[in-house]
């Protein structure tokens, strides 16, 4: 007989192989998380066949009339699965909500009956953390799920998850609801939903702040968000708030590219134009390029937030309101009746197009090998004045610059080029050939051809960096100097990223060489961004397989 209020061995039995099937279904879960994340395989074993065969082997036990053989077996059974579930709840417990999330978007889908296993592990569990309610919001919510053809998701019939949600309360103790309480709930949950579905633009979402306020009511609600009805009004709501938010932050995605593609554009044009750049428009272009890195890393990861796309937006409208004022402040008539897009920037204009004059054509290395020959140059100004400063470049920039001062000036490009002072730089002919003629003032600053050889020099400069990091993390490779390599990889992550945009720029000066007709360079740039190329994506190579996060 069995005493009083203590469950029957078949009870007992019922409930020990439902906790384990929901253990051996997280211990799956939980080292596909762990391999997800590159930390290894879990650091318990178990050995849940022979668990199973025990289990098969106490049917015959539980089935006898008399069960006082199998307690003893089944008090040492539930023993061992306390003692798996604590092991399992402590790595857990290392991992935020976010984790679990990131893990389900990663997968896509998942089978109904593995998530029942893993919400049964959560609710089986003694303490009912923020945390542990939060995943338990995340899996409840991906099961009300139900893909559309479209591929995004939608609630699962209401009565349908009601059955199933109150199945799976009856593994956790729910304080008592009164059904007018429980109705109060459903009309603020549901005030949400309405709230939700009636916003049609993404700045107006982020401004009602209704998900912060919606989160803040789950959170008060604690465990009380697991009562089934309740349950139901919140799945539903969250798949309503998430295809809200995907709708409205596509559409400002969108405006988004178009503005970043206008400020390439801006940026371009203040390159051409220094004098419409204040210091004050310089830092908010360098504030809305280093957002949008951090963006484009969470764009990559499938981790945007809000913000991320609230703060992008705003850097991005001050930065086109400042260069609207300015130009507007600075712009001379000539450049408002030459059609030079201030406002618009509907295409790239050179400078000496539409009424500015002829453009005097590009100089190939010969000409220039014509005017930089014949002895000592004059210095007219200092090199280093032309160039922007660039904390990321300066060094290699001032390699190139002290290796060529080292060779008399009397020698051609070609013959530089193979000099012992300067070979380890592998630069081409013409790059020399640019120095000497930057060196020597022989363009009108501003100009197409100084801006293109001052591209030419700080190009060559990243691909030496380029390749100098590729080296050494290759050399590094082969050393005991995790320390020394993790400074390497987080060094040359800059350079990647930096070498992303300036491939922008190869492609643009070719655009523009082509669109004024003026190709007398053209190889002489594809040589250089072939080479540039080669660096880039060998240091990515390199910087990915040592364990780098490399830039896409």
């Amino acid at each position: 007989m069995n005493a009083p209020g203590t469950p029957s061995s078949n009870v007992r039995y019922t409930i020990l192989s439902d906790r384990f099937r929901s253990l051996w279904t997280f211990y799956q879960f939980l080292g596909g998380v762990l391999k997800h994340l590159g930390k290894g395989p879990i650091p318990y074993t178990y050995d849940f066949q022979a668990f199973h065969k025990r289990l098969e082997e106490l049917v015959h036990t539980i089935g006898i009339e008399s069960t006082a053989d199998a307690t003893p077996e089944l008090d040492q059974m539930e023993r061992e699965i306390d003692r798996i579930q604590r092991d399992l709840a402590k790595i857990e417990n290392e991992f935020p909500p976010s984790v679990m999330r990131k893990f389900f978007d990663h997968i896509k889908r998942q089978d109904e009956k593995v998530l029942c296993a893993l919400l049964k592990f959560y609710l089986l569990s003694s303490y009912f953390e923020q945390d542990t309610l939060d995943k338990l919001d995340i899996l409840f919510t991906r099961l009300a799920e139900a893909p559309t053809e479209d591929g995004r998701v939608t609630a699962r019939d209401r009565d349908d998850l009601l059955l199933t949600f109150r199945h799976l309360g009856e593994f956790t103790e729910l304080p008592p609801l009164p059904p007018a309480e429980a109705a109060a709930l459903a009309d603020a949950v549901g005030a949400v939903r309405r709230e939700l579905e009636s916003i049609d633009d993404y700045r107006s979402l982020v401004s009602s702040e209704v998900y912060e306020r919606y989160r803040k009511l789950k959170q008060r609600l604690g465990k009380t968000a697991l009562h089934p009805s309740t349950l139901v009004e919140i799945t539903t709501t969250n798949i309503v708030a998430k295809n809200r938010f995907k709708d409205l932050f596509e559409a400002e995605e969108r405006k988004v590219v178009e503005n970043t593609n206008r400020i390439y554009e801006i940026e371009r044009y203040l390159d051409r134009h220094p004098e419409l750049a204040s210091e004050r428009l310089k830092r908010q272009i360098e504030d809305f390029r280093r957002i949008r890195v951090r963006y484009e890393s969470s764009l990559r990861k499938e981790n945007v937030k809000r913000d991320d796309i609230t703060e992008m937006t705003r850097a991005m409208h001050v930065v086109l309101a400042q260069f609207d004022s300015s130009s507007k402040l600075s712009a001379s008539p000539t450049d408002i009746t030459a059609g030079i897009p201030i406002s618009g920037l509907e295409a790239p204009v050179s400078a000496g197009d539409k009424g500015n004059g002829p453009t005097t054509p590009l100089e190939g290395p010969e000409q220039l090998v014509e005017k930089a020959g014949g002895g000592n140059r004059p210095q007219e100004t200092a090199l280093t004045d032309m160039l922007p400063s660039d904390p990321l470049l300066n060094e290699s920039l001032h390699k190139i610059m002290f290796a060529l001062e080292m060779v008399v000036w009397d020698r051609l490009p070609t013959q530089v080029a193979d000099a012992p002072e300067i070979r380890n730089l592998n630069l081409e002919p013409w790059e020399v050939a640019i120095y000497r003629k930057l060196a020597e003032g022989k363009d009108e600053r501003g100009s197409a051809k100084w801006e293109l050889d001052r591209f030419f020099l700080t190009s060559a400069a990243l691909r030496l960096k380029m390749e100098e990091e590729h080296e050494e993390i290759t050399r590094l490779e082969s050393t005991n100097n995790p320390d020394r390599l993790f400074e390497v990889l987080e060094r040359s992550a800059q350079s990647l990223e930096r070498a992303r945009d300036m491939e922008r720029r190869f492609q643009w000066f070719v655009d523009d060489m082509v669109f004024r007709g003026e190709t007398q360079e053209l190889e002489s740039l594809y040589r250089s961004r072939f080479r540039f190329l080669h660096a880039y994506s060998g240091l990515w190579l390199a910087h990915q397989q040592s364990g780098g996060l490399t830039p896409l």
